[in-house]
This record gives structure tokens, C-alpha cells and sequence, in this order.
């Protein structure tokens, strides 16, 4: 038994409007500020999130967003493989989903998604029953990814 979703990531469009506004507002204030150290602060500020901008982009557009769900373990879209001893259990925030790894505090990116429209209600009926089979919680709260 191996099922794969597409899926979708999280808050991208979100991020990337706020990374623009941050990018536009730290142009604005190097403009006006005279202080030398504060300006290459602020250079290094923008040069960051510039980056940040592209690799969501990059996610976005250019990677296969999908998770495989295996008989006992699960695929992320970058093709990592996480054996269900090494899932603690799955976390729930509304629609966004995320698999929560043993020893870890926060969902690792790859883990953290939500299911595509078209497949949502398969999604999560087989992401249910993928839960009972491997003996996992699906709690439904809050929680935190990297980034």
C-alpha cells in the first residue's frame, strides 16, 4: 500500500508578500539613513531576504510538492524517507498538516503541508488510517516549522 498526494505549501503566498513589503521598507530606510554601520546592516538585512524570497519561489514553482504514504514509512517532497519508529505523531492546525519527528521540537519543512483541493478528503481519510495502522496520535493544535 503506497498512496501520493500533491500537496501545497504552507503559507507561501503569505510569505512572500510579507518578504516583499520587509524588502521594500529596508530599501526605503537605507535610502534615508546616513549611519554607516546601520546601512550595511541593513544590506546584509536585504541580501537575506532576497534570498529567502527566491528559494520560496524556487518551492513553490520548481519542486514536485507530494507526500507518499507507505505502509510504514512517509515521503516528502524532497524525497527523504522517515520510518514511522522515527514519527512521533501528527499534528493538525486547521488544514496544515505536519509529522512530527522524535526528538525534534519543531515540524521539519518537508513534513509541514496541506493537501491539495482536489485530494483533500482522500488525503486525510488515508492520512487517518495510515495514523491507526502505524499507532500514531493525530492531535489536532498548534504548531511550529522552521520556517
Amino acid at each position: 500500500m503506497k498512496y501520493t498526494f500533491r500537496t501545497v505549501y504552507p503559507r507561501a503566498k503569505l510569505n512572500i508578500f510579507a518578504m516583499i513589503l520587509l524588502e521594500g521598507s529596508l530599501l526605503t530606510s537605507l535610502s534615508i539613513n546616513q549611519d554607516n554601520l546601520l546601512k550595511y546592516f541593513k544590506s546584509f538585512l536585504m541580501v537575506f531576504v532576497l534570498v529567502y524570497i527566491i528559494a520560496i519561489i524556487k518551492r513553490m514553482f520548481f519542486t514536485k510538492l507530494s507526500i507518499t504514504l507507505g505502509t510504514d514509512f512517509v515521503i516528502s517532497s524532497n524525497g527523504k524517507k522517515y520510518e514511522s519508529s522515527r514519527i512521533e505523531c501528527i499534528y493538525m492546525s486547521y488544514k496544515r498538516i505536519g509529522f512530527k519527528v522524535k526528538g525534534k521540537r519543531l515540524i521539519p519543512l518537508d513534513l509541514c503541508f496541506y493537501f491539495d483541493k482536489s485530494q483533500e478528503m482522500k488525503g486525510l481519510e488515508k492520512l487517518n488510517e495510515w495514523a491507526e495502522l502505524n499507532k500514531k496520535d493525530v492531535n489536532n493544535r498548534f504548531f511550529q516549522t522552521l520556517m
